[in-house]
């Protein structure tokens, strides 16, 4: 009986400790994107440049991306002690939607390059203004460069799922389990 419950345990401990390697992995990669200078030149040629000053000014602490159902990725990084964050959805057709939200303000900066898709903001943007207490208000700014091939917004958009009056991390058509 010792010799099969000890593999299982010592199995057990050894997952327990790789959890945190592979969170920091994680969060490890998305500092990576978010600082790459891919990404920083892309936004430059797309962004003004106190929106791409602001954006950047609150890459502190990452949070881990999240993968979303039709193939994008949603990063997220706070300066928690000012209350200020960013957060941005990057598709792999190239539209980005993109947020902050600076230190003692109520406004949430959104961008984006989506032509089609920008009478309302991201569902995952929504979110993300939702996390911030206080009556926040999110305020669109056009994007230098637009993409303004058509295509239907249906996942872009999605539902929102409402639990207990507030907006929760968790969509009808987006999965969001952690890379």
């Amino acid at each position: 009986m010792k010799k099969t419950i000890y593999p299982i345990f010592l199995s057990f401990v050894m997952g327990l400790a790789m959890l945190p390697a592979n969170a920091e992995d994680s969060i490890a990669s998305a500092r990576s994107t978010l600082l790459s200078e891919f990404l920083q030149s892309k936004l430059q040629t797309h962004l003004k440049l106190s929106d791409y000053n602001n954006f950047y000014s609150n890459l502190e602490d990452f949070s881990s991306p999240y993968s979303l159902k039709n193939g994008s990725k949603f990063y997220e990084a706070r300066r928690d002690e000012l209350g200020s964050a960013s957060a941005i959805i990057i598709d792999p057709e190239g539209y980005f939607y993109l947020a902050y939200k600076m230190p003692e303000s109520n406004e949430i900066k959104y961008i984006t390059n989506d032509g089609s898709c920008n009478k309302e903001a991201h569902d995952a943007i929504k979110v993300f203004a939702n996390t911030f207490q206080g009556n926040n208000k999110i305020i669109f700014s056009n994007s230098i460069k637009v993409n303004n091939r058509p295509h239907v917004c249906n996942e872009i958009y999605g539902n929102l799922i409402l639990r207990n009056g507030r907006l929760k991390r968790s969509y009808s058509y987006m999965n969001l389990g952690q890379q």
